[in-house]
């Protein structure tokens, strides 16, 4: 599940050569309570989350895009 979540920000499911203490990474908000997936830009390792009512609902709704953030045969 953490490489899962590597890649799904990142693009990568590597770790860094220094670490990931070497990596900036955001949290970022992005709108309101709604039925959005979170989504991600990789290339400056932003993560944007919708704010969501309760925990379950965010655990929920970024396993599904953990999931389905392969495609398009890319990988």
């Amino acid at each position: 599940m953490q490489k899962r979540f590597l890649f799904f920000c990142t693009g990568s499911d590597r770790i860094p050569v220094g670490g990931l203490k070497s990596m900036k990474f955001v949290i970022q908000k992005h709108g309101e309570d709604t039925e959005q997936l979170p989504s991600a830009h990789t290339c400056f390792n932003v993560l944007l989350l919708p704010q969501y009512k309760n925990k379950e609902t965010l655990k929920e709704k970024l396993k599904i895009s953990l999931d389905n953030a392969e495609g398009f045969g890319l990988m």
